[in-house]
Parts: structure tokens; sequence; C-alpha cells
């Protein structure tokens, strides 16, 4: 069971998407900006999948049907109703259309609505301007900074956490339309 968003729709990772995870974790642009390694062989997507869906909430995102990228839940404290989120748009060609906060919007939808979550928290590159952006545009807000927790391109860097509540997704999600 997934969720909707205007735009998109989230469903389950299906064995079939795995090369389109393959593609899209091996794409430098779409790594840059994720906290793992590349490069990921198809056996290293199964394994990833596989402790997905143990640990988690995986989706695919799709538009009109073509899968774009990935989303979901993770990381649950189930006695505080509280969950981590991640989400990232693969085909780079679809950047910027404002398909990565409808995914989010319709997972925080799915998080608050069906899963019963009280609030939703994610890390982030601290200097990922865009991605705050699209964040804050669905409520997040900003909690701190963590000095030097990142290490990219041979360098450490800053990671961003960010949170919102049911309450605060309420007016946002008003708003929005869905």
């Amino acid at each position: 069971m997934g969720s909707r968003g205007l735009k998109v729709a989230l469903r389950p990772v299906e064995r079939s998407d795995h090369e389109h995870l393959r593609r899209w974790q091996n794409d430098p642009e779409v790594a840059h900006w994720m906290d793992y390694r590349v490069p990921f062989s198809l056996e290293d997507i199964d394994e990833d999948q596989r402790r997905a869906r143990e640990e988690g909430r995986p989706f695919i995102i799709e538009l009109d049907g073509r899968p774009i990228g990935k989303c979901g839940l993770n990381q649950f404290r189930w006695e505080p109703r509280v969950c981590a989120l991640y989400i990232y748009i693969g085909e780079k060609d679809l950047w910027g259309q404002g398909l990565g906060r409808d995914a989010v919007m319709a997972l925080l939808t799915y998080a608050f609505d069906l899963v019963g979550l009280e609030r939703v928290e994610l890390s982030m590159l601290a200097d990922n301007d865009r991605a705050r952006a699209v964040y804050e545009s669905c409520g997040f807000e900003f909690e701190g900074r963590l000095a030097g927790r990142a290490y990219r391109d041979g360098s450490w860097h800053d990671t961003a956490i960010m949170s919102v509540s049911r309450k605060g997704f309420t007016g946002v999600r008003a708003t929005y339309g869905i």
C-alpha cells in the first residue's frame, strides 16, 4: 500500500525496480547528496532493499507509471511514534519540477494518516539548499546543525537535522490540497 500526491504515486519497491535503483544510486550527481558510497552492484541493491523492507517502508516514486525515484520511512521509534524520512529523485531530467515536494507530501500523509506517527525527522547535508527549501515547504523546521558528520569528496561536511510534527503538517497539507 502506498500513497498519492497531486502528481506522483508511491508504491512498494519491486524486484523489477532494482536496476533503476542501481542506476540512480551510481549516478555521481544523485549520490553526492546521499548518505552512501558508490559503486553499487545489483547484488548490493538486492541486499539493501531486503534490509529496507525489514527495517522500514520503502517506496518507488512514480510519475504516470514511470519510476522516477525512491523514498521511504525508517528508524522507527514506536513509543514516541517517530521515524526518519529519506527521498531522492533519480531521473535528473525531472529535477526542479516539484515532484520531490509532491512525493514528500504524499509520504508525510502516509506517515501521519496510515502509520499514525506524531513526528517525522530527517538529516541532510547542511549545504543542500534545494532540499532544505523542499522540506520547509512541507512543514519541516530546522532543528540543528551537526559539524563534520558526513564525509564527501575527501572532506567533512556539516549535517542539518529537520523535523515536522503531525500538527505542523496539518496546515501545510490543507494549503497543498492532499
